[in-house]
């Protein structure tokens, strides 16, 4: 690919691969709290992105907008088979994802199935009676979703394998309290088929962080902030200015529990500070069913 070419890439790459947020482990309150071995979860995810702006100089015309629909199931199992509690788990999205990306004249779009995780979490720690965890998530990508090679920046699939590291650390503070803090990674192989080239992704690293208070026994409100950086671009190893992405998001989060069985839970979050990436609002309805 000729230098030419490559600059002409940037005002995709700006905003490129809008499936990797999909990816991302965009964690809960609460998200690691233990559960007896043998209990298992199914989860659904129906979150939302609209933005219109983009922060970054990809966007000449400053007219990028993006509109990400999705859906997520995800089945938890908590078992003790790995000397300690674990949580073996998949999960399997779907999303529709509207664009027009920095510098682009016209919007895109592509919708169907996402590429599959498996994995779980390993807990170091776990005393339900003082609500103090501790444990690691490991996510392994798997690229079997929906990818079109030369629509790839809003394809549902990112045709490349992944791996999502989160160590988590939650303690309970008096009776109502609940402070959490994450470490994440986020690893990508390359992408043999970007264009018709081959595209890699320097690592993206998260803090997510949770405040969250019980309003009674059975309803809990908490904020959220997360913190985000890396993920730089090459294509054919040439550096593509202006894709390390740095954002600062924050928001809230209130869960319900219907009855024993059921929680329904809502999200609303807002970039406050973005460089070389979309900035809007992110709302997600999950629904937890314990089986």
């Amino acid at each position: 690919m000729t230098p030419t070419s490559l600059r002409n890439l940037t005002v995709l790459l700006g905003g490129t691969l809008l499936c990797l947020d999909s990816q991302a482990a965009d964690l809960n309150a609460r998200d690691f709290f233990g559960a007896p071995p043998g209990t298992t979860l199914g989860v659904l995810y129906l979150p939302a992105t609209r933005a219109g702006d983009f922060h970054g100089p990809a966007d000449r015309t400053g007219k990028a907008d993006l509109r990400v629909n999705a859906m997520a199931y995800r089945q938890v199992f908590f078992t003790d088979a790995c000397a300690t509690l674990c949580t073996p788990q998949l999960i399997l999205p779907f999303a529709d994802i509207r664009a027009r990306l920095p510098g682009a004249s016209q919007r895109t779009g592509e919708r169907g199935l996402g590429d599959p995780q498996v994995g779980g979490t390993v807990f170091f720690v776990n005393d339900p009676a003082s609500r103090t965890y501790s444990g690691l998530l490991s996510l392994i990508t798997v690229p079997v979703g929906e990818y079109h090679p030369q629509n790839p920046d809003v394809s549902p699939g990112a045709n490349r394998w992944g791996a999502t590291f989160v160590y988590n650390y939650t303690r309970g503070l008096g009776e109502n309290w609940v402070v959490e803090a994450n470490l994440e990674a986020q690893f990508h192989a390359r992408n043999d088929d970007y264009f018709g080239s081959e595209l890699k992704q320097a690592p993206l690293y998260r803090l997510q962080a949770f405040a969250s208070y019980d309003f009674s026994p059975s309803t809990y409100g908490a904020l959220r902030l997360i913190q985000a950086d890396g993920g730089a671009l090459r294509i054919n190893d040439r550096q593509i200015d202006d894709t390390h992405k740095r954002y600062t998001q924050v928001g809230f989060e209130v869960g319900h529990w219907l009855d024993q069985q059921n929680q329904l839970m809502f999200s609303l979050s807002q970039n406050v500070a973005t460089s070389n990436g979309y900035a809007g609002t992110d709302a997600l309805l999950r629904l937890v069913h314990v089986f």
